[in-house]
């Protein structure tokens, strides 16, 4: 074994002050997608001081490391998420966001610290190392844009990974926690604008007209029919409206209606399903009421997909780090996206959950008064190292 669990436990302990110091800092400096100037330099600068070569730059602003070890062996990834969200802050943090309108109000912060972590524990074990570790600090996941972005840049390329771990901390888990899940992780999603044009008109004499709002409204609500009317209950499957605009005044004729919405599954052939159906329903509508359109479909992820393989030795490790009874096996299906996910498609992958709820404390992700607990750093810092050096003794076969 290159590392001893206790190995492992004494790193951590030494460098988890210095962590949770990192950690804060960067939370008090949160940067959107492909912003993330200055936490890209925070890493780059922690991965030099350890003599870790890397690169900046990759998909526009991600930084891709690589770990040598002495002896051949499988490559393994670690990806960790950087950015944050256009929130304004009210955790009542002493460390809270310093930029107005901006918030690490997901964890990114303490996921690039825990992926830095095991940077530092791996890296002074690598002499002995059986293969490579390559760790990935992307940006750009809350837009689902990040991924493509790194894999266009070649991420997946020199070396080739031969399983990749991704984690996320989830404030509704007791700290202490680590959950996994079988097979579908996360779901598809896709973001789709609607254009209506039809032509203006004075209220008064609305024969004169073609109504794009009235098009809107019917076709918001028809469009439901597609979830509830073409795909098995089993199934989950969802599409929202989310913004809708049109019309210059109350008694004008609405000439044209934006309408803006995403569509999630956690089944491939729903997926394709759902975007067919859109397109057949809007078409639908729009020539019934005389309307011209238009529909921008973006498939911004796939569903996350959990190598059965990769799966089997990630909950071996975590059961040697936190114990057999605090790993557990979240079964319920999750409607959010990730876009690890592209990763996932292309390498064997597995997602892991690090629970980091504060006691007292009802918060969530994506919330203004989002907190986490750091004791979950250490934690995930401890549990990702062990499932990197199980894959890289023992490879998924």
């Amino acid at each position: 074994m290159t590392l001893t669990n206790h190995q492992i436990e004494s790193a951590v302990a030494r460098i988890e002050p210095d962590l949770i110091a990192l950690r804060r800092r960067i939370h008090e400096h949160p940067e959107l997608a492909f912003e993330e100037h200055e936490t890209a330099r925070a890493v780059s600068d922690y991965l030099s001081a350890l003599d870790i070569p890397h690169r900046t730059g990759v998909g526009k602003t991600g930084v891709v490391a690589l770990i040598e070890g002495g002896a051949a062996g499988p490559t393994v990834g670690v990806r960790a998420d950087m950015d944050a969200l256009p929130i304004e802050e009210a955790s009542g943090l002493p460390f809270a966001s310093r930029v107005p309108g901006k918030m690490h109000a997901c964890g990114h912060d303490v996921h690039t610290t825990i992926a830095l972590g095991v940077a530092h524990v791996i890296a002074g074990a690598r002499a002995a190392l059986p293969g490579r570790v390559k760790l990935i600090f992307q940006p750009a996941e809350e837009t689902l844009s990040g991924a493509p972005a790194m894999i266009a840049d070649g991420v997946l390329d020199a070396p080739a990974m031969d399983a990749i771990i991704g984690f996320h901390n989830s404030p509704r888990m007791d700290t202490g926690l680590l959950g996994y899940t079988e097979g579908t992780g996360h779901a598809s999603s896709a973001a789709f604008d609607i254009v209506l044009r039809g032509k203006a008109g004075h209220a008064a004499h609305p024969h004169t007209g073609v109504d794009a709002i009235v098009g809107a409204a019917q076709l918001v609500t028809q469009l439901q029919t597609i979830i509830s009317r073409e795909i098995a209950p089993t199934v989950p499957a969802v599409v929202t409206i989310g913004q809708i605009a049109g019309g210059t005044a109350r008694n004008v004729i609405a000439e044209r209606v934006t309408i803006k919405g995403t569509a999630r599954t956690r089944d491939a052939l729903a997926e394709k399903h759902v975007e067919e159906a859109l397109r057949r329903v809007v078409a639908g509508v729009a020539a019934s009421l005389r309307l011209e359109h238009q529909i921008d479909w973006v498939r911004q992820t796939p569903v996350t997909r959990n190598d059965p393989r990769v799966v089997a030795r990630m909950v071996e490790a975590a059961r040697e780090v936190v114990g057999a009874d605090r790993v557990i096996n979240v079964s319920e299906p999750s409607m959010g996206s990730e876009d690890f996910a592209w990763f996932a498609e292309r390498v064997p992958a597995a997602h892991l959950r690090i629970g980091s709820r504060i006691e007292g404390v009802d918060t969530a992700i994506h919330r203004a008064d989002y907190q986490c607990n750091e004791q979950a750093i250490g934690i995930g810092v401890r549990a990702v190292t062990r499932v990197v050096l199980n894959l890289l003794e023992r490879p998924a076969a």
